[in-house]
């Protein structure tokens, strides 16, 4: 089980690149050696001797070569996907993090700067990112509990599962769900065939899904300028008539649009 480790002295930078196998990310305060473990799984002896993992200036890299592609799908035998290295790492608190893999699921179970997320048919973990996020997948499930900065989502047939979201929201989606608990900027969303649930907005939102359902939770107090459309599903609204916004509140504006799928409009908790 072959373990790296590399001094360090101030913030860096971590860049993954990993096909099969793992990535867990931990993270920890006043560290001063950022560490690599790498465990090879069956077949993978010879990939583990061609991993990159070196400092590059300010940059832990731990590059894999590159796997992937069509050639791993089953229906070709998946003749170069079989070989994994499930990788283990630790950097310090709020380190910048570019992961890419293709099946290999990641984990983050502490604090990271801004990430640059990207896999195939895996699943992601982040419980916090300070800054912004970029996250791309194809399938699987990513959940992330909360990001300070914004978010910028691109999924296939994956789902996407947000807590709270300091900044804006930018998403767009095939066959996935998008959900988020709360979102503090303004939200963009497409849909093909998903849905979209916003437990809690506080900037204008513009939804569109071809025929999934859209659900919008809008805090107390706040007004909101309504432009809500479906084909050939219901509008409903549970927001009580009687809830007078404050004086000094600006309008939220909500365009939802859906096919053949319900709008939802309720009061936030």
């Amino acid at each position: 089980m072959p373990m790296h480790s590399f001094p360090i002295s101030g913030p860096i930078k971590l860049d993954v690149r990993l096909a099969h196998g793992s990535v867990t990310v931990e993270t920890a305060d006043n560290l001063t050696e950022a560490s690599v473990r790498l465990e090879p799984g069956k077949n993978a002896g010879d990939l583990l001797e061609q991993t990159a993992v070196e400092m590059r200036g300010d940059t832990l890299v731990v590059h894999a070569p590159r796997q992937g592609g069509i050639f791993d799908l089953a229906v070709f035998g998946g003749l170069r996907g079989k070989a994994g290295l499930d990788l283990h790492v630790v950097v310090p608190t709020d380190t910048p993090v570019k992961i890419s893999t293709f099946t290999a699921p990641i984990r983050i179970p502490g604090d990271v700067g801004s990430a640059d997320i990207a896999f195939g048919a895996a699943e992601a973990a982040v419980r916090r990112i300070a800054g912004d996020l970029r996250v791309r997948f194809g399938s699987g499930v990513a959940k992330i509990v909360e990001v300070t900065g914004s978010v910028q989502l691109r999924s296939g047939s994956g789902d996407c599962e947000f807590g709270e979201i300091g900044g804006a929201l930018s998403s767009g989606c095939g066959s996935g769900n998008l959900q988020a608990r709360v979102v503090h900027g303004v939200v963009h969303a497409r849909c093909g065939s998903g849905s979209a649930k916003l437990g809690a907005v506080h900037g204008d939102v513009d939804l569109a899904s071809g025929s999934g359902g859209l659900e919008i939770g809008l805090p107390a107090g706040v007004a909101a300028e309504l432009n809500v459309t479906t084909g050939s599903g219901r509008v409903r609204s549970e927001l009580p008539i009687d809830d007078a916004p404050k004086p000094s509140a600006k309008p939220i504006h909500i365009k939802a649009r859906t096919g053949s799928g319900d709008v939802r409009l309720f009061r936030a908790a």
